[in-house]
């Protein structure tokens, strides 16, 4: 576990995941793509739980639950603001080092920390409100136990988790099955393979007739990358054509880039869309069924949490986007 504050150090030494990549990168808030009708119509239906959460002028500890980059916290610090509360305290948890690093700086939260939400770095009952988005179905079935143990009995959670077969869920399987097609062209390794023989006729360290060969084992890859691009409706498309364009020019022109800045362009490439397609694939295996949130639910009902509100949201005539779950007890 890491207190992030003016001073962190990754602890565990490990090479970034997909996540902690991605969040070390863009400067989204959200997971998904902002100033969009979606996020317009989370924000209100946060906005609207947080003012009926938190009680004026008494004092509230709330935990983000999986924080990515503190879009709850931030929203929660703002409604603390409005109901005047006596102290509000509120603590941020996620397993990238990247996202609380940057809640911690930008929203000046330091009870931020780096750690599993299955393994919660706090005593019993210590939280009257818990509340996660697109974050806890990540997490182990078992790690509800915990979401549970934290939260007082007189406390409230709630959580917008990914909707199995939903419209996130089908954009994100769409986008997975995508990249996993062009990954298996090896697009990147037979442009390496074409970048590299280029050069070394350059040099006069081959014969042309060996760049020959390179080159026409990487026009067939380039074709079928091209009719990838040609069958697919992804808005990823014109992410796609673009690393086309840029490859073609760097190899029309090959004289006018160094090797060494080639091939970390085409290094760096590989690994974005790697990254990209694993973050597809968490979203899509993160995403719950009904059985699953039964699942998740059960711990509460153990505690003694008897008020569930469980619902499919949806912007406008859109098909379900993802569970609303709200558990706490009658009267509170």
């Amino acid at each position: 576990m890491n207190e992030v504050g003016t001073t962190v150090n990754d602890t565990d030494g490990s090479k970034l995941t997909a996540w902690d990549s991605h969040w070390g990168k863009t400067t989204n808030t959200a997971a998904f793509e902002e100033n969009t009708p979606l996020q317009d119509y989370l924000q209100a239906h946060w906005s609207d739980f947080l003012s009926r959460a938190i009680t004026p002028h008494c004092t509230t500890k709330l935990i983000d639950l999986a924080c990515g980059k503190g879009i709850l916290s931030e929203l929660a610090l703002t409604q603390g603001k409005v109901a005047s509360a006596r102290s509000f305290d509120i603590h941020c948890v996620d397993t990238s080092f990247n996202a609380v690093r940057d809640v911690a700086e930008r929203l000046g939260i330091t009870t931020a920390f780096q750690a599993d939400c299955a393994s919660l770095p706090y005593q019993p009952n210590s939280f009257d409100i818990a509340v996660s988005q697109f974050g806890i179905e990540y997490a182990p079935i078992h790690a509800a136990k915990e979401f549970a143990r934290v939260l007082k009995c007189s406390g409230t959670f709630a959580a917008v988790i990914h909707y199995k077969n939903g419209a996130i869920y089908e954009d994100c399987y769409e986008k997975q099955q995508l990249f996993e097609n062009v990954l298996s062209l090896n697009l990147f390794e037979k442009a390496l393979d074409a970048f590299t023989a280029g050069y070394a006729v350059i040099d006069g360290r081959i014969p042309i007739v060996a760049f020959h060969k390179a080159d026409a084992d990487f026009a067939p890859v380039i074709e079928q990358y091209k009719q990838l691009i040609v069958s697919t409706n992804s808005p990823s498309k014109s992410l796609l054509v673009q690393i086309l364009n840029d490859m073609g020019f760097m190899y029309e022109n090959i004289e006018s880039h160094s090797e060494d800045e080639v091939k970390a362009w085409l290094t760096s490439t590989e690994l974005e869309f790697n990254n990209f397609k694993n973050r597809m694939s968490s979203m899509v295996n993160a995403a719950m069924d009904e059985e699953q949130v039964g699942q998740l639910l059960a711990p509460f009902l153990a505690k003694g949490f008897s008020k569930i509100i469980c619902e499919r949201l949806s912007v406008k005539d859109d098909p379900p986007f993802s569970w609303f779950v709200q558990i706490s007890n009658v009267g509170a």
